[in-house]
């Protein structure tokens, strides 16, 4: 329900917050370090059009996160067939971790919407040559790199498809300089539509502020594994029996419906849904991903062991989707494991594993691939499908009895939080102005700006100075709040003699913030003091 989804992620409150910020141009404060202004905009018009509000807030995301299954099936159908286009968009329709993040204030499910979108033209306009395609896909490309600063991406695994098409897969009659003249294209589209983005940032300090600030999170190679690791393991943490369930699904309806319901129509499909759901059960749709991208490498070095000439359409769309998981696969570690980074790659993996569920039910390659339980294919599957309900009934004690759904478990512990201290600071005062000054939270920011009475005023903070020497103390009382996040840049309270304590307080937010902590306060409640300036 709308009643149980409020902002609570440390970058949700930067991007929510343009309203509540009038001194700062109404940006909060350095916002432009962790975001391009395209969805703190689309937030604020929402706001002033409907009001400010957390599901006002969220609706942007929700939206995209919608709109991202039927354009991935579109993206799917043209590269991989409609059986492979079907299976994906069912894997994105049941997947935990895209539910969460739909419904969050984050710049990630509409940038990799505008990611779908923007790989499904490129693709389209590469192999027609259609002017408003190229278009098109250049405006789009734009579009989500004013979202995120990651948005040229669509344009390094467009041309990384077109290097690697006459390199690896020596397609009939390869066009790659058309292709890569229509590339050049799309790249001046985007160029000139992104152009007024790094004019902004001159002001503040240009891209190389921004660049500088996104350096802080890189681990690089010495950290690559625990990354990984992290990564996986934040991957299951978010899954529940809904992402298996969708992988179910997923196997069941990816072949046609059969005229009649034999014994081997129903293997074709109960096999591959026992076989692959069970490695999801017992692990995490991670495993499923990696199985997948294996059987495809192997399948494309077969293909070229044997000199196979393919479609130069779709040898470009094979060579892209390999560029795209390749390229997440390897540097998505190397930045620090903040969970929501691995969808780009998870994305990847629906096409990769829809492909793979096209193959083991029949609709994709149908050749040799028989369900027979006689051939070596069919003893295979029969092995994989029992190993399966092994593992199946393994993690029904240990991964589905214990755990709910946390893609929709309700999150209003921050919002909660700004209550109590909206009710400490009015015992306090109770009437009259004051202020609140929050270091270091945009998060309870948001949610203080948002519930409090109007005598209240809200400030973001950076430190524990007030005022500047020289200057006139306020005649209202003022009030600091101090998170575990102003404690992340240096310790706050080695200096608070200009303070004297009123409360501390608790709140234990969702999976998506707890996931953002150090391991070993993961399943510590987030500690919040509230301090009273001496005047």
């Amino acid at each position: 329900m709308p009643s149980g989804i409020a902002i609570e992620h440390f970058d949700e409150g930067v991007y929510s917050s343009n309203l509540w910020c009038p001194d700062d141009d109404y940006s909060y404060p350095d916002r432009h370090l962790y975001a391009p202004p395209g969805l703190p905009r689309v937030i604020e018009e929402a706001h002033l059009w409907l009001g400010a509000s957390d599901f006002t807030s969220i609706a942007p995301s929700l939206l995209a996160g919608i709109a991202l299954i039927p354009l991935l099936g579109l993206l799917a159908r043209d590269w991989l067939g409609e059986p492979a286009g079907r299976a994906a968009v069912l894997l994105a329709a049941f997947s935990d971790i895209h539910v969460l993040y739909s419904r969050i204030a984050l710049t990630d499910v509409p940038w990799i919407t505008c990611l779908v979108l923007a790989l499904w033209l490129i693709g389209r306009g590469l192999v027609s040559g259609h002017p408003p395609v190229l278009l098109a896909a250049g405006l789009v490309t734009a579009l989500g790199w004013w979202t995120k600063y990651t948005g040229w991406l669509p344009l390094a695994i467009g041309l990384s498809g077109i290097v690697a098409v006459p390199m690896l897969l020596r397609p009939i009659h390869s066009p790659w300089q058309n292709w890569l003249k229509r590339m050049g294209a799309i790249v001046a589209v985007t160029a000139i539509a992104i152009a007024p983005l790094f004019v902004s940032l001159a002001d503040t300090g240009g891209y190389s502020a921004v660049a500088a600030n996104h350096a802080r999170y890189i681990v690089g190679l010495t950290g690559w594994l625990s990354s990984a690791a992290s990564q996986v393991e934040h991957m299951a943490a978010f899954e529940s029996p809904l992402t298996f369930v969708g992988v179910l699904v997923a196997c069941w309806f990816t072949s046609s419906t059969p005229e009649r319901f034999t014994w081997n129509a129903i293997r074709r499909r109960l096999l591959p849904a026992v076989a692959a759901s069970g490695l999801v059960a017992i692990g995490s749709f991670s495993a499923l991903v990696l199985v997948a991208a294996g059987l495809a490498l192997r399948d494309g070095l077969a293909k070229l062991r044997h000199d196979v000439r393919v479609a130069p359409d779709r040898g470009l769309a094979w060579t892209m989707l390999a560029a795209w998981w390749i390229a997440m696969t390897f540097t998505t570690p190397l930045y620090h494991p903040y969970p929501r980074l691995v969808l780009p790659w998870l994305v990847a993996g629906w096409l990769l594993v829809g492909h793979q569920l096209a193959c083991w039910t029949g609709s994709g390659a149908r050749s040799e691939q028989s369900s027979d339980g006689t051939s070596p294919y069919g003893r295979t599957l029969t092995v994989a499908a029992a190993t399966g309900l092994v593992l199946i009934l393994l993690a029904i004690p240990t991964r589905f009895l214990t755990r709910a759904v946390p893609a929709i478990a309700p999150r209003t512990a921050i919002a909660g939080l700004a209550d109590r201290v909206i009710e400490a600071v009015s015992k306090q005062v109770p009437s009259g102005n004051a202020v609140i000054r929050i270091w270091g939270e945009p998060a309870l920011f948001f949610q203080l700006s948002n519930r409090s009475p109007e005598r209240l005023l809200m400030q973001p903070a950076g430190g524990l100075q007030v005022i500047r020497p020289g200057e006139q103390p306020p005649d209202i009382p003022v009030f600091l709040v101090i998170g575990p996040h102003a404690g992340d840049r240096q310790n706050p309270t080695d200096d608070l003699g200009e303070y004297e304590s009123v409360g501390t307080f608790e709140a234990t937010p969702g999976l998506q913030v707890l996931r953002n902590q150090p391991p070993g306060h993961r399943d510590r409640p987030m500690v919040f003091r509230l301090y009273r300036w001496r005047q």
